[in-house]
């Protein structure tokens, strides 16, 4: 029999296994949302005061020890003491985050389950030495629904692919407040300068709008980002970075996006009558009139949505969360 009617006949034959293939398969492959170097869902904000900081004194010490030692340490308790996610183990959480890898073409991630944490949390690691992991409490396994739980996760996959690692675990040395979270092990011993504290804490606001967005594009129905939010900090939830708010108004902060989306960019303002936590989230919510959130998730309609750009999308988010932003255009 010829090879012609072989491959005819047996269509296994016709894949292609040239390792070439696997390794494009296998690695990441949101290279075509890739805008000057960053990802094109990304707040603005969030990769230029990176770049600031960057630049400040110190910075570059305390990110060689947190950045290398800090995840190394933390690695090594994970890998020894943590559950494994798999197809077997934990099968709801693996479902999950197979869903928001495959949404945000992003590589499916170590997962790991933590037992000796009493408390509902989920944070990420990465570093040019270890595989990008995401780490979840047993505590938040048992207390947050799976819709709740696809947007924490995809927040984190999308802290991954932004590269938030090196600069959470140097936030955890400012001693911002008591719930910070804290590593295995701290090893950078010098004073974090002021100008360096400032920019940190300012960044994770900014931070904070990347994450949602990657989260909202890995939720089923993505116009549910206000409801979710609140229903996540509800039950004395405290994040990553030490904060709270138990009293979310899911309807009011409705309403309050409702209102803002129909004001045009020159005409917004900061409400400074809102916590940081509820600009934060209507901040986040303007993505979901954003055209690259379709360009993510083309199984949506957003036939009926005024869309904006993703600049446009960047300044409104800049306005309403408080840092300002130009308006031009």
């Amino acid at each position: 029999m010829s090879e012609i009617s072989l491959a005819n006949e047996n269509p296994l034959l016709q894949i292609d296994t040239s390792f070439r293939t696997y390794l494009n398969a296998y690695t990441r492959s949101y290279q075509s949302h890739i805008v000057d170097g960053a990802l094109d869902y990304a707040f603005e904000s969030d990769f230029a005061v990176r770049q600031k900081i960057l630049g400040l004194t110190g910075a570059g010490k305390l990110f060689k020890a947190a950045g290398g030692q800090d995840v190394s340490a933390e690695a090594k308790v994970l890998f020894m003491k943590c559950n494994q996610v798999g197809p077997l183990k934990y099968p709801e959480i693996y479902d999950i985050v197979k869903k928001c890898s495959e949404r945000l073409e992003f590589a499916l991630p170590i997962v790991f389950i933590r037992e000796d944490l009493d408390r509902a949390l989920i944070y990420s690691i990465a570093s040019d030495m270890i595989d990008p992991c995401i780490v979840i409490t047993k505590k938040l396994v048992e207390t947050k629904s799976t819709d709740e739980l696809t947007f924490l996760i995809g927040s984190e996959c999308g802290r991954l692919m932004n590269n938030h690692c090196v600069y959470n675990m140097a936030f955890t040395y400012l001693n911002f407040n008591k719930q910070v979270y804290r590593p295995a092990e701290r090893s950078y011993n010098q004073t974090v300068s002021k100008q360096l504290y400032a920019a940190l804490v300012q960044w994770v606001n900014y931070a904070d709008i990347t994450a949602d967005r990657a989260g909202m594009i890995c939720l089923d129905k993505p116009g549910r980002f206000i409801e979710i939010m609140c229903s996540v900090y509800a039950d004395e939830y405290v994040d990553f970075y030490g904060r709270s708010q138990n009293e979310l108004d899911s309807f009011m902060l409705q309403q309050r996006a409702e209102s803002v989306h129909t004001v045009a960019s020159r005409s917004l303002s900061t409400d400074r009558s809102l916590s940081e936590l509820e600009r934060r989230i209507l901040a986040s919510n303007e993505f979901l009139h954003c055209s690259t959130l379709y360009e993510w998730r083309r199984d949506l309609d957003g036939s009926q949505e005024h869309l904006v750009s993703g600049q446009i999308c960047d300044v409104r988010s800049s306005v309403i969360l408080g840092n300002g932003g130009s308006l031009d255009g």
